[in-house]
């Protein structure tokens, strides 16, 4: 029988369909999801917010600064940027992980 055979373009960047390429970016996304969240743990280490207020920090930081960068990072491999879908959802997983431990506390 015929035996197809899939060859190596020689580039990763190319997506797997060309309507993909129609979609926008997730990166302003993630990073912005990232960013705000790292401000307001900041602002919480610096003690310029009141700590009753960390069970507000704590929830925006695991919806924004958690489900946000896994939707972004999914996003961005699917369209075919591994690199930058692989850093948000590594991101997202360690913000998940410190507001698990925050709870603890």
């Amino acid at each position: 029988g015929v035996r197809a055979t899939r060859r190596f373009s020689g580039t990763m960047s190319k997506a797997p369909n060309p309507h993909v390429m129609n979609t926008t970016t997730a990166g302003p996304i993630g990073l912005m999801a990232f960013g705000i969240t790292t401000i307001l743990l900041n602002f919480l280490n610096a003690e310029l917010i009141e700590t009753p207020s960390i069970t507000l920090i704590i929830c925006y930081g695991m919806f924004h600064g958690g489900m946000i960068q896994i939707l972004a990072g999914m996003w961005e491999v699917y369209r075919g940027n591994i690199f930058g879908g692989n850093a948000f959802i590594s991101y997202a997983v360690l913000c998940l992980k410190k507001k698990e431990c925050a709870q603890d506390q």
